[in-house]
């Protein structure tokens, strides 16, 4: 498992991909794992409500998936599926491990959904990070580039983000 975690510490620096992972089932219910672990972690953290739940425990990697998958069909890439979405769900958990839960923590969460600009910094950084590890992960999967890796996950992005805006109400 130690030689999991740094391949994917390696990815997030930018010097391995996908590539480096094995094409395993095991290893994608073990990253999927961490990274539902890890996202209630989050929602713990952050006095989430129910349907915030829902939405990220199961709607986010439900979609995160079909959204890889679907890119990858499109590029004629299907074979590199498990690779890339091991790769892209156990960057999203070590990065939501070691930089996500500290920052908040850090920063402070307000339980009257308030958002301060030091909030709205870490979120900013967060999701640019994430779009910068997942795009350079598309990118080398999909035989692409920068740009377009970058632009697949922002649609991604966008569309969790227009889902949860639509079935999660603020405030709760």
């Amino acid at each position: 498992m130690q030689q999991f975690l740094k391949v994917f510490v390696d990815i997030v620096l930018w010097r391995r991909g996908p590539q480096d992972l094995p094409c395993s089932l095991l290893l994608v219910a073990a990253t999927l794992a961490a990274y539902v672990l890890v996202s209630v972690l989050q929602l713990a953290l952050m006095h989430e409500s129910g349907p915030a739940y829902l939405v990220f425990l199961v709607l986010d990697p439900v979609l995160l998936m079909g959204w890889v998958w679907v890119v990858l069909r499109v590029y004629g890439k299907v074979e590199r599926f498990l690779q890339t979405i091991a790769a892209i769900l156990g960057t999203s958990a070590l990065l939501a491990l070691v930089l996500s839960l500290p920052l908040q923590l850090l920063v402070g969460v307000d339980t009257a959904r308030t958002t301060t600009p030091a909030a709205q910094i870490l979120a900013l950084g967060l999701i640019l990070v994430f779009l910068l590890v997942s795009g350079r992960i598309i990118k080398l999967a999909t035989d692409s580039n920068l740009f377009t890796g970058v632009c697949v996950t922002a649609i991604y992005v966008f569309v969790l983000n227009a889902i949860a805006s639509r079935l999660v109400p603020m405030g709760t």
